[in-house]
């Protein structure tokens, strides 16, 4: 693991409750239940973004994709079985 450093935050009582329950979820102590808990809001975080790029990549294309029939000359074999 990388060297690790140290951060001051407030957390409200309920917040608190559950870091004290940190064995209960199976982590060895508090810190290592808080950078749990960070990487995977940050994965979460990244999802949505690539999601949401994705997204606004779709509703750029959306016009293109209704009127170039090229783009779509094999959506009438979407229902068939593939093998």
């Amino acid at each position: 693991m990388s060297s690790l450093s140290q951060k001051k935050f407030s957390i409200d009582s309920e917040q608190i409750q559950l870091l004290e329950s940190y064995r209960e979820w199976g982590f060895l102590d508090q810190s290592s239940m808080v950078r749990e808990a960070l990487n995977r809001l940050s994965n979460d975080l990244r999802k949505n973004k690539q999601k949401d790029k994705m997204a606004q990549k779709a509703r750029e294309l959306v016009s293109e994709y209704n009127t170039d029939k090229e783009l779509t000359v094999f959506t009438d074999l979407d229902s068939e079985e593939f093998l």
